[in-house]
């Protein structure tokens, strides 16, 4: 009798599994049938900026589906791959809510420089190294770079002496660091890779030299706005040079 019982208790749990399965079958056969009527974008415009509108994703959206087509993962995985082939954007993920919505979230490129050039296009670089194209949507407020260097820095690294790449981390060390990004206003890098300093405040100009030691240089330069200007005078030097070892020569 127990044994029967058992085995009874068992065809239930059995019969309530398979109903279970295809109730969930169901439901997701009935959201893989949902066509694509409607759809919410989200931008993380990375600290303010505006490279990328709505109407940009669902026009990139739009290149793989229509509204109410049937949306696969294939799609979805098609539209990521079109969102992520635009210059400013750097992460990109399409999937849908339980309704059906077609959600789409995107990150952009943070441009933390513009590389000016007299003769040829200007271009942004981003936080991880990237360059990108200029917008005729929106303009970014970010350090300038200028002089006979930018050449070099926007075809890539130069492989003796890899001044580029120094480039690079002093541009990301001012932009890391919110008392430098709001004073540096600009650098001007020579042929030989000297780099030359405008503040936002102040007119001092600044000589850094070549972009190395960086954390040294520029702790000599915050004493040298911290303690000697306070005393001095904004308007008391022309130049300040921190590009000599363990120096600080203003004049």
């Amino acid at each position: 009798m127990i044994k029967q019982n058992n085995i009874v208790r068992g065809l239930k749990i059995a019969a309530m599994c398979l109903v279970l399965l295809g109730a969930i079958g169901f439901a997701e056969k009935k959201h893989n049938d949902r066509v694509f009527d409607q759809v919410e974008v989200r931008i993380n415009n990375q600290n303010g900026n505006y490279f990328v509108m709505e109407d940009d994703v669902i026009a990139l959206i739009a290149l793989n589906a229509d509204l109410g087509d049937h949306i696969t993962a294939e799609m979805m995985t098609e539209m990521e791959a079109n969102l992520l082939n635009q210059d400013y954007i750097e992460e990109a993920q399409v999937y849908r809510d339980l309704s059906g919505k077609l959600l789409v979230e995107v990150r952009q490129s943070e441009p933390i420089a513009r590389i000016v050039r007299p003769k040829d296009p200007d271009a942004y670089v981003s936080s991880d190294g990237k360059m990108l194209p200029v917008s005729e949507k929106y303009s970014a407020r970010v350090l300038l770079v200028t002089g006979n260097y930018t050449d070099r820095i926007i075809n890539g690294v130069d492989q003796e002496t890899e001044t580029p790449d120094r480039v690079f981390e002093l541009i990301k060390y001012i932009y890391e660091t919110p008392f430098w990004r709001a004073q540096i206003a600009q650098l001007d890098i020579d042929a030989q890779g000297n780099v030359i300093m405008y503040p936002q405040v102040g007119k001092q100009l600044i000589e850094f030299g070549d972009p190395d030691n960086i954390e040294s240089k520029f702790t000599r330069l915050d004493t040298f706005y911290r303690k000697i200007l306070p005393k001095k005078g904004w308007n008391e030097y022309q130049r300040v040079s921190v590009k000599y070892t363990d120096q600080i020569i203003c004049e």
